[in-house]
């Protein structure tokens, strides 16, 4: 099995971020082509604006949110990862292109979003019993001190 040549020099990060770059260079070609110039630019202006406005409202809902569990002493968990999420979907609907903006509105409306993070948090769960059984100590193990 041929391993990819690529993994070695060029790190996770740089691979998202060349991705984040070319993805919108790609839709906005495929944009232009499709629909032409000023439509294209009136829908990512009004595609950014609408996102801006939906992710301030979400934003500051979820911020509320945080901080009224912060004042109970409860661990706002739910909120942040709402909160991160709210975030991502306003950079995505503010980069140009079509799916970018489907993706971030996808994230922004609370029922979907709901379902991505509970699916989260299933994945953490999962992975955190995983971690505590892999370093658990063996019982069969006797330390004499």
């Amino acid at each position: 099995m041929r391993s990819n040549p690529l993994k070695k020099f060029i790190s996770p990060f740089w691979r998202w971020a060349l991705f984040l770059v070319l993805l919108p260079i790609l839709e906005l070609f495929l944009l232009l082509t499709l629909i032409g110039t000023w439509l294209t630019l009136l829908s990512m202006f009004i595609c950014g604006l609408v996102g801006m406005l939906i992710a301030h409202r979400e934003g500051w809902h979820h911020w509320k949110q945080l901080n009224r569990q912060l004042d109970r002493g409860e661990t706002p968990k739910i909120p942040i990862i709402h909160g991160v999420l709210v975030l991502l979907a306003a950079v995505l609907m503010v980069l140009p292109g079509l799916l970018t903006s489907l993706f971030g509105l996808f994230l922004l409306v609370p029922l979907t979003r709901s379902f991505v993070v509970s699916y989260f948090i299933l994945r953490f769960e999962a992975y955190r019993q995983q971690t505590q059984r892999e370093n658990a100590p063996n019982s069969t193990e006797i330390i004499d001190v």
